[in-house]
């Protein structure tokens, strides 16, 4: 796709001419047209497994772009799926994953691990968020408490089209899980038939990210809890009425202070007590640019896509 700047556009002229945008879904594709300086503005995150070159070696060292993601992976649990409806399995599923070794095993530790809906860096994120931590003996006891001494099976859905790296984070969340007799197998759908199962409520169990649209909790808590058609569209279906109504209400609070203590005890009874989610990590994300390209930037939520305006390339 061809764009040509607006000289007249309100903010003033952009920086270049204009962009030219390639959609390449092949890895080695993108990475060999960056090295034959065909592409201007690498993004690591579409190289999977390609990007250690980058982050790891001098060639590209002075052009290698840090910028933190405001986003969390995490991992969707469907309450409408038993026993996904009993809070205790879905603790004892949270209490049995080291997402510590999640992060440094599929990122190579490049992020933070989160204990809420709301990320590092986002308005509204609390530092005082009880961890959620590494319990496999506590996880096999609230399995017992709900009736599923011997385990249970499920299923872990994942998109055809998904990179090296969420392929990689299923496979070890579902090891993990295999240790506190949860039998999990996953299933590879079809992009298509994957997001018409999600969208419908249909899917028992995925792993996603989700990056900040704008700076504030409310992108988050909403998104994901605000009623039954958001929380169904995610296959969350989560239940619980009385939290989606302060969801909503706290986007009309006008006190700040009193908005954000709204949404943190909101973000502690979804995630922490009736563990609806389970929040994996934020990340930090990567991009390599060319020699010619001149007042690379990111936006404050991680992406280039916003600040092309500003970026130029020289002869």
């Amino acid at each position: 796709m061809l764009l040509t700047a607006n000289a007249n556009c309100w903010s003033g002229a952009p920086a270049c001419a204009g962009l030219d945008l390639r959609f390449l879904a092949d890895s080695e594709a993108v990475r060999k047209l960056f090295e034959q300086g065909e592409l201007d503005i690498l993004d690591l995150d579409e190289l999977g497994n390609s990007a250690e070159f980058f982050l790891h070696g001098d060639i590209y060292r002075d052009r290698l772009h840090e910028v933190r993601q405001i986003g969390i992976t995490y991992i969707a649990l469907n309450e409408t799926v038993a026993p996904l409806d009993d809070a205790r399995v879905r603790k004892a599923l949270q209490l049995a994953l080291n997402r510590t070794m999640l992060l440094d095993a599929v990122y190579s530790g490049r992020g933070t691990v989160e204990n809420g809906i709301f990320p590092h860096g986002l308005y509204g994120f609390n530092p005082d968020l009880p961890e959620i931590p590494r319990d496999p003996d506590a996880a096999k006891a609230l399995l017992e408490e709900a009736g599923c001494a011997d385990g249970f099976d499920m299923t872990v859905c994942v998109k055809s089209t998904s990179n090296q790296w969420e392929f990689s984070l299923v496979n070890m969340a579902v090891e993990m899980w295999k240790k506190i007799g949860v039998r999990a197998a996953v299933e590879i759908l079809d992009e298509n038939e994957f997001m018409r199962l999600r969208k419908t409520g249909q899917l028992p169990c995925y792993a996603a990210t989700w990056t900040a649209d704008y700076n504030d909790p409310d992108n988050f808590a909403y998104t994901f809890f605000g009623n039954r058609d958001n929380t169904a569209y995610r296959s969350l279906c989560y239940p619980n009425i009385e939290v989606m109504r302060r969801v909503r209400d706290a986007r009309t609070i006008s006190d700040p202070q009193a908005r954000l203590d709204e949404y943190r005890e909101l973000e502690k009874t979804i995630v922490q007590d009736d563990a609806a989610w389970i929040p994996l990590f934020s990340r930090y994300r990567y991009y390599v640019t060319s020699e010619r390209v001149d007042g690379f930037s990111a936006s404050w939520n991680g992406s280039v896509k916003n600040n092309y305006r500003r970026m130029s390339v020289g002869d």
